[in-house]
């Protein structure tokens, strides 16, 4: 049987071995020591307002299974917000000894970030992807604008309708990249802004106002059934791009004249809104197409064909998703999901 004295020194030589704070438990779950008593690193980088293990120890005991004695083989998730606000993340590893328990706490990333530093991943894989487009996409307009440049220089006095032709020609494509390029920066900024809690009607209203006043709306009747109790954590101008751009689609669809369905409800933890319109819907063998970057059915003209990429990875960026829920012939139905109080 060994000696206090003995454990101590055994307790000693596992702490300077042990890379991480290491809390050593009796039958009942008392604390017979801790790493950082010892001096011997009882947490590399931690918050300088960090508590004592054995003054942690209670928070650990909870989170184990079963009544002292468990003295089971097991691991768990710790976590702990400090008076700084900081989260601490931790994974708890419970060893049987000779002596009772060695608990030793092992420190791990905040899912929250892992989850955001994953989103991030996938939209600068995304941002890689619809670049290589975009060197497709302008090549176009680029093209086109080197070729009417040559054309007025061979003419030494080109007469004013082909000036005015060709200055027309420039400018369409000019506006064409433009838009590509604010198209872009959107996309990139996407989940850089604050959040707050808001309700999704809000958004869908303030959407249908800013097409109204440029007259988008004029001939389109808009039924919006809201629901007072679907409310979301993010970022309102973000989820209002979403319905401009569903909006716009829709209205486009329809050539300016129809109607447009929109219903929010809640169902379970999610939110919901069906966008649905009136227009030809959407063909089959368009459907799988549909998401695409740059993929349009419009004249290059009227769209760049990054709305509903822009509108995916905001509804990914919040935690949701976009999908099709009816092509043609009865017109689109796009189900945006979003979850309550989403991060």
């Amino acid at each position: 049987m060994k000696g206090s004295q003995d454990w101590a020194d055994l307790f000693e030589s596992i702490y300077a071995a042990t890379p991480w704070p290491v809390l050593m438990l009796g039958e009942d779950g008392t604390v017979l020591g801790a790493s950082d008593e010892a001096g011997n690193g009882a947490n590399p980088g931690a918050s300088t307002f960090e508590a004592p293990l054995c003054d942690r120890a209670r928070h650990y005991l909870t989170l184990l299974r079963g009544d002292v004695p468990w003295l089971t083989p097991q691991e768990a998730d710790s976590e702990r917000l400090l008076p700084s606000g900081e989260l601490i993340c931790e994974r708890l590893h419970l060893r049987r000894t000779a002596w009772g328990g060695c608990l030793t706490i092992v420190a791990r990333p905040d899912p929250r970030q892992a989850q955001a530093a994953d989103l991030q991943t996938a939209r600068l894989a995304s941002l890689g992807f619809i670049v290589a487009g975009v060197c497709h996409e302008v090549t176009n307009p680029l093209t086109s604008l080197h070729s009417i440049v040559q054309i007025l220089r061979a003419e030494k006095q080109p007469s004013p309708a082909l000036l005015d032709k060709g200055l027309a020609n420039i400018a369409v494509n000019v506006k064409r990249i433009l838009d590509i390029s604010r198209r872009l920066v959107q996309f990139s900024r996407v989940g850089d802004e604050p959040r707050l809690r808001f309700a999704v009607d809000d958004a869908i209203e303030e959407a249908a106002h800013v097409l109204r006043q440029q007259g988008r709306l004029q001939d389109i009747e808009l039924q919006h059934q809201p629901d007072p109790a679907a409310t979301l954590h993010g970022n309102i101008g973000q989820v209002r791009e979403i319905f401009l751009n569903l909006f716009v689609n829709a209205a486009q669809a329809m050539d300016g004249r129809g109607r447009l369905s929109v219903v929010t409800r809640c169902v379970g933890a999610w939110v919901e809104v069906r966008v649905s319109d009136s227009g030809p819907g959407v063909e089959a063998s368009l459907v799988r197409r549909i998401f695409e970057p740059f993929f349009t059915t419009r004249a290059a003209q009227f769209g760049t064909g990054l709305g509903l990429t822009i509108c995916t990875e905001i509804a990914l960026e919040h935690g949701g998703r976009i999908e099709l829920r009816s092509g043609a012939p009865e017109g689109a139905s796009f189900c945006v999901m979003l979850p309550k109080g989403a991060t």
